[in-house]
């Protein structure tokens, strides 16, 4: 799928058009993911497993950058590189042995990745300066997670790495303000559904274009 992404951006920017303006830019913001504490210690009462749990996860930093290809006004498509950002997980109060409880919590962790992903935009102008942009796209992704503890009962330390990837649908909506002929400024919103748990990245960013 990385593969096939960049050809079928490079497809559409060989095609003959009359307007055709490239954008380069980048954002910055906040992800929120669905896997929050309560919702993690929830999914342990289920397993049976007596602890608390505590995540970064539910709120975190995350960035995209891309390049931006209009071949209409309004219609365009936009090749970016995203960033959700990292989770981490620590466990208090635990009873019994950390390869059990490393068993047992399988899939129970927010969900965060990296990839590339590929949209196409539309553009609505409210006013000279100012246009609603929408995005509908598809996002090539994977992550790696690392669950580590130590046993309660001989110290030992112990660790698993698990690695996932997937390719989901993505959209968003956005403000963008132009600041001169070349540059901009965005509010951007966008939503990803990661291996079925909601991301929702909110952040700010600026575009040039030429």
């Amino acid at each position: 799928m990385k593969f096939v992404i960049p050809a079928a951006l490079a497809g559409l920017m060989t095609c003959n058009s009359v307007y055709a303006d490239f954008i380069i830019g980048g954002n910055f913001g906040l992800a929120t993911g669905g896997e929050d504490a309560a919702s993690l210690n929830n999914a342990l009462a289920n397993e049976g497993i007596d602890a608390k749990a505590s995540t970064s996860g539910d709120i975190r930093t995350t960035w995209q950058a891309y390049l931006a290809y209009h071949f209409l006004p309004d219609w365009g498509v936009e090749l970016a590189y995203v960033d959700l950002g990292e989770a981490t997980i620590s466990f208090e109060g635990i009873d019994e042995s950390i390869e059990d409880i490393l068993d047992k919590i399988g899939d129970n962790h927010p969900r965060s990745a990296q990839g590339v992903k590929l949209s196409a935009t539309y553009r609505l102008e409210l006013n000279k300066n100012l246009q609603l942009q929408s995005k509908l796209g598809i996002f090539d992704w994977d992550t790696k997670y690392t669950f580590s503890g130590t046993d309660p009962f001989d110290g030992a330390f112990s660790s698993r790495t698990v690695s996932i990837d997937g390719t989901d649908i993505s959209f968003g909506l956005g403000l963008v303000h132009k600041l001169t002929n070349d540059i901009s400024a965005h509010l951007d919103w966008d939503f990803y559904n990661l291996d079925e748990e909601v991301v929702n990245t909110f952040g700010f960013g600026v575009s040039y274009m030429f």
